[in-house]
């Protein structure tokens, strides 16, 4: 098995073994992580895998927004919504523009959020 092969299968059986706050928290993780690759591409000048990973984060924050129900009557859901489109809407600048700053500050928001999910978990409030 080759460890591509062996990656894919590992992120499958965690996907199907983790309840709903596991999920989000491997989204953030996510996008934390294929920005900071973003990151390094812009820094070799390599722009078709700049795009490709800015595009994956764009992806998985679009997923997150998606998700959210009643955003428009819902003020936390609609003040997160908000600012998932200014994540969103910076990257996409960041990856026409090669803007590593952008991608910093989508990064320290992601992170931010990703805390603040990971303070709210069942254990935590379990505990």
């Amino acid at each position: 098995m080759t460890i591509q092969a062996y990656k894919s299968v590992r992120r499958s059986t965690l996907v199907e073994g983790a309840s709903p706050h596991q999920l989000i928290t491997m989204l953030y993780d996510g996008a934390i992580s294929n920005i900071a690759i973003a990151r390094q591409h812009i820094a070799n000048n390599n722009r078709d895998q700049m795009h490709r990973h800015i595009d994956k984060s764009v992806a998985i924050v679009q997923e997150l927004q998606a998700s959210l129900k009643d955003y428009e009557s819902n003020e936390l859901a609609g003040n997160l919504f908000e600012l998932y489109s200014y994540i969103v809407n910076t990257m996409i600048a960041a990856n026409q523009n090669r803007d590593d700053e952008g991608l910093v500050t989508c990064s320290n928001l992601i992170s931010i959020l990703r805390d603040a999910w990971q303070a709210i978990a069942p254990e935590q409030v379990a505990a």
